[in-house]
C-alpha cells in the first residue's frame, strides 16, 4: 500500500459541512415504523450452512454438503416471532450462501416475500455466484438490499481466498448483473460488497476502494476475526498481534484521505467496520440454522435457542431470550465495557470489536485488542 496517511493515534475532527459516506438501503417506503424502544429492530438469520465456497475466513465453517437447517416453515415462524418483538429489518445472512435455498428466489415461497408481507425490509448476503440477470431483476424488484463478497480485483487473490478456482469470474458477473438491474443507483444504495482486510489484500484495497466508490457501491471492509475457517488460516489472513493496529490504522487512514479528497466524504476511523460504525448490539440478534441465538454472526455464545429442529422440546420463545438479563447487558453495552474501550474518547460513536475482544480473552465486554486507539490510553495508566 502507497501513500498511507502517516499520523498518531489522535482522533481526527470530522470537517464541517462535509458529507458522510451512503451507507447500504435499511428501509422503504413499504417498511413498518420503527420503534426504538421495542426489545428488537432487526435480526439477522441464516438459513443454512450450506456453501459452493470454501473462504478461508468463513465463520461458519461452510462446506458443500447439503446441510439440515431451519425450514421454510421454521423461518418464517421465526419472522413472526422477531416482528412480534418491534423488527422492522430482516438480515438473510445464509450462514453458507443464501441462494443455494431453492425457495428464496420463488415467488410466494421466499421468506423475503414472506418478511414484507410482515412489513419488514430485507437485506440479503451473498458470494454472488449464482446471480444471474433474473435473480438480479427479482431481488431489484422486491427493493432488497444485497450484500455481495469482493475480496480482491484479481482473479488469482479472489479465488485463492475464497477457495474455489473461477469463483472470480462469477462473482464479477454477478456484481455486474446486480449493477445492471439497478441496485447501485438508487440513493441510498441497495447494493455492497464485503471485503474481508488480509495479508493478500491488504495493498489493493485503496485500487478496491475507488472501484466499488466510483459505481456506487457501498465498501463494507472489515478487520477478521481469529474465529471458524480463519483459525486454521491464521498465517495467511492476519497480522502478528505487536503490528496489527497500526497495519489496520494506516489502511483506515488511507481509505479516509481518499475519501476527503476524491469523494467528498468523511468519517472517523476506528475498527472493525472502514467508514462505519457497527450498531448490532444496541438492537439485533443472530439466529444460527439450529436456532441459536448469538449477539452476532462472529460472537458464538449462544444466549438461548429456540424451539426449531432439534430443539422443539427444550427450546426457548424469543422474547424470552432477548429480554433475559444476559441479553440485555448487550443492550447497555458501553455501560459494561472494560480495559480501554470504556475509556476511549470514542466511546459515543464506537464499542469496538466485540468478536475480536471474545476471542481474545473470552469476554464480550473486555477492550478490542486490535484497536489503535486504545494505546494513548495504556500509555497514560502507565504513566499514572
Amino acid at each position: 500500500m502507497t501513500g498511507a496517511v502517516q499520523s498518531g493515534t489522535a482522533v481526527p475532527a470530522l470537517r464541517k459541512g462535509w458529507q458522510p459516506p451512503p451507507k447500504q438501503k435499511a428501509r422503504s417506503e413499504r417498511t413498518r415504523v420503527e420503534d426504538p424502544s421495542s426489545p428488537l429492530q432487526r435480526i439477522s438469520l441464516e438459513l443454512s450452512r450450506q456453501c459452493n465456497l470454501r473462504c478461508t475466513f468463513c465463520y461458519a465453517q461452510a462446506t458443500a454438503e447439503p446441510c439440515v437447517g431451519l425450514t421454510d416453515a421454521e423461518v418464517r415462524a421465526v419472522i413472526d416471532e422477531a416482528v412480534a418483538l418491534g423488527a422492522c429489518l430482516i438480515s438473510i445472512v445464509g450462514g453458507g450462501e443464501s441462494l443455494l435455498r431453492r425457495s428464496i428466489l420463488r415467488s410466494g415461497e421466499s421468506c423475503i416475500d414472506y418478511a414484507n408481507k410482515r412489513g419488514c425490509y430485507c437485506v440479503v448476503y451473498t458470494n454472488c455466484t449464482l446471480v444471474d440477470r433474473e435473480a438480479a431483476r427479482w431481488l431489484n424488484d422486491r427493493d432488497v438490499t444485497v450484500v455481495g463478497k469482493m475480496m480482491s480485483l484479481r482473479d488469482s487473490v479472489q479465488d485463492s481466498l475464497v477457495g474455489v478456482t473461477g469463483a472470480s469470474v462469477k462473482i464479477r458477473r454477478g456484481v455486474d448483473a446486480l449493477i445492471e438491474a439497478g441496485l447501485a443507483a438508487t440513493k441510498p444504495p441497495r447494493l455492497a460488497l464485503e471485503s474481508v482486510i488480509c495479508r493478500d489484500n491488504y495493498d489493493e484495497m485503496p485500487e478496491m476502494w475507488r472501484w466499488m466508490r466510483a459505481r456506487g457501491i457501498v465498501p463494507e471492509v472489515e478487520i477478521p476475526t481469529m474465529h471458524g475457517r480463519a483459525t486454521e488460516n491464521r498465517g495467511a489472513l492476519f497480522f502478528n498481534e505487536a503490528e496489527a493496529p497500526d497495519k489496520y490504522r494506516q489502511l483506515f487512514e488511507e481509505l479516509l484521505a481518499i475519501d476527503r479528497s476524491e469523494f467528498g466524504y468523511d468519517w472517523i476511523p476506528h475498527p472493525p467496520f472502514v467508514a462505519c460504525s457497527c450498531q448490532l448490539y444496541y438492537s439485533n440478534c443472530y439466529v444460527t440454522d439450529q436456532g441459536a441465538v448469538q449477539p452476532c454472526a462472529s460472537v458464538d455464545r449462544v444466549y438461548g435457542r429456540l424451539r426449531v429442529g432439534a430443539n422443539q422440546a427444550g427450546g426457548k420463545p424469543l422474547a424470552e431470550i432477548v429480554t433475559s438479563p444476559d441479553f440485555l447487558k448487550l443492550r447497555r453495552i458501553h455501560a459494561h465495557l472494560k480495559g480501554a474501550c470504556k475509556g476511549c474518547d470514542l466511546l459515543h460513536t464506537c464499542y469496538g470489536c466485540r468478536a475480536a475482544a471474545w476471542h481474545k480473552t473470552g469476554d464480550v465486554f473486555a477492550e478490542d485488542p486490535v484497536c489503535w486507539h486504545r494505546r494513548p490510553v495504556q500509555r497514560k495508566a502507565r504513566s499514572a
